[in-house]
């Protein structure tokens, strides 16, 4: 038996052995056809060629077929993925990707100028400076679009529902990310937070915001996550580790080299008591580590995730340095991928991408049903196929062509820098009938050409964007937030839904009964 043993596990290595012997040949016939293929080319091409730009340019094409997350950075580009990630630098303020071939915005970031012009996430931009972005890559985009602050650049979307494209002049400014820019009671007993981004202090930085709404009376808790396009795993785990309980899993990476196979638990108590009712608004603008905080929220049951499925952006990037000749450069690949707790992975497969669900950032129309089903620790129905499905899917107002025509020519931003200059304005401003009158004799001054009635059909839509940009220019960005969230149907339903809720088990039932209903059971 022993020899029967031995000689079988002889048969397995040496047949691995074989496997990897063979493995390495493949390799190397491939680089002698791209050595024979690089020889050929400096020998005989029409020009002298650069094979600096010929080796940065292979690399970025065989990184370019694994995911649009892979990328290579040069000595120039790695530069400015370090300004990035550790200064500050002039840009429009968003996050992109590519999706289908086209340059795709992931989020606009509060308080910069693309969120100002109301660039939504989902957006196409099909060009920059009058130029196709089809085939363009995201290290290519960033170059293009960030500069020196206060410079223009000029950029065409392609947004669905909207006919013809939108052109856009974006001035660039210093790009400054708050992890928590918002937190304030936004009704009696319900606390608001928006966490944007999650960058080194985004766990105190919460801390801090959830302790002074504790102190002004919060017993119910809404987390803002829509349009975070994530950050740092680290503090996904921190951020997380809020709200769950020590031991609990947080998260779990697995990818095809053991070291990549990571799980990361809660270390503290919860900061909230089981019961304290929670709910965690995410859109299709909602990525990577904000997936993985409203999954671990939705998995633990410490609340329920409302809004549209998130963007699915659940893969791990490990930055690898190189050091070709005295340079310094670098690639980041994708290493691994994320799972909650529940089992569900977080990366949405390709099939499951849907054409208005990227093209809006929400899931608009979007079914449980072919969905496969996992369950919570509590015993709950929750969803796979990529993202984090809510559990109570609530669709966002769209905005009228009408309305984002002004916001798109600024009409709003103009006449509020016109009328302040001129009038003057409270921090209470409301807009009276000869505010409005003003505002209507600015749009025939400014030439845009409108119908009074089509105008006065959304009189109250627009006044809440003239409040918005008044209190901006006299009290500041974050005062302006508060009027802006206002009108916002998606958050208003949420906080409706936590109003309505006495405790979290009557938070669960509610969604329970939301959900029978969307999914046709009722």
């Amino acid at each position: 038996m022993p020899v029967v043993v031995a000689l079988i596990v002889g048969l397995l290595i040496g047949g691995w052995a074989v496997e990897q012997v063979s493995a390495r040949r493949d390799t190397y016939s491939y680089l002698d056809l791209f050595n024979d293929s690089l020889a050929k080319i400096e020998a005989t091409y029409v020009e002298e060629v650069d094979v600096r730009d010929l080796m940065y340019g292979a690399i970025r094409g065989m990184l370019s077929t694994l995911d649009p997350y892979s990328v290579f950075f040069d000595e120039e580009s790695f530069e400015k993925f370090r300004v990035t990630t550790e200064g500050e630098f002039g840009g429009l303020g968003i996050q992109i990707t590519v999706r289908d071939g086209v340059l795709t915005v992931v989020s606009p970031i509060e308080g910069t100028p693309a969120y100002d012009l109301g660039i939504r996430s989902g957006d196409r931009i099909v060009q920059i400076e009058g130029e196709s972005t089809r085939g363009i890559t995201v290290d290519e985009a960033i170059d293009e679009l960030r500069g020196e602050p206060g410079t223009k650049v000029d950029i065409t979307i392609l947004r669905e529902g909207v006919e013809d494209l939108l052109d856009y002049t974006v001035t660039r400014d210093i790009i400054k990310i708050d992890s928590v820019p918002y937190a304030f009671m936004i009704e009696d007993g319900i606390g608001y937070v928006r966490v944007s981004r999650f960058s080194r202090t985004t766990a105190d930085e919460l801390r801090d915001k959830l302790n002074e709404l504790e102190s002004q009376g919060m017993e119910a808790l809404l987390i803002d996550l829509r349009s975070n396009p994530g950050g740092l795993l680290s503090q996904a785990v921190d951020v997380s580790d809020i709200f769950l309980d020590s031991g609990e899993l947080v998260v779990s990476t697995k990818g095809r080299i053991q070291e990549q196979n990571q799980s990361y638990y809660a270390r503290t108590p919860a900061h909230f008591d089981r019961d304290f009712p929670i709910v965690a608004l995410v859109n299709g603008g909602s990525a990577s580590a904000s997936e993985i905080l409203a999954g671990s929220i939705q998995d633990w049951d410490r609340g329920v995730v409302v809004g549209t499925t998130s963007f699915g952006k659940g893969s791990v990037q490990t930055l690898m340095r190189l050091r070709p000749l005295t340079k310094e450069c670098a690639m980041k690949i994708t290493t691994a991928k994320w799972y909650i707790a529940s089992g569900r992975a977080i990366e949405k497969p390709e099939h499951w991408t849907d054409e208005e669900e990227v093209a809006e950032g929400d899931g608009a129309g979007e079914s449980k049903e072919d969905k496969p089903q996992y369950r919570t620790a509590g015993g709950r129905v929750v969803y796979g196929g990529g993202g984090v499905t809510p559990d109570v899917i609530i669709e966002p107002a769209r905005v009228t062509d009408f309305v984002v025509d002004l916001e798109r020519r600024e009409e709003f931003f103009e006449f509020a820098i016109e009328y302040v200059a001129d009038e003057g304005a409270p921090p209470d401003f409301e807009v009276t009938e000869s505010v409005w009158t003003a505002f209507v004799d600015f749009l025939e001054r400014d030439e845009f050409d409108f119908d009074p009635d089509e105008l006065e059909e959304h009189r109250d839509d627009v006044e809440l964007r003239i409040r918005r940009d008044m209190v901006r220019h006299v009290s500041g960005r974050e005062e302006a937030y508060a009027v802006a969230v206002r009108g916002d149907g998606q958050l208003n339903r949420a906080v409706e839904l936590l109003g309505r809720a006495g405790d979290l088990q009557a938070l669960f039932e509610l969604a329970e009964s939301y959900s029978e209903e969307q999914v046709g059971m009722k």
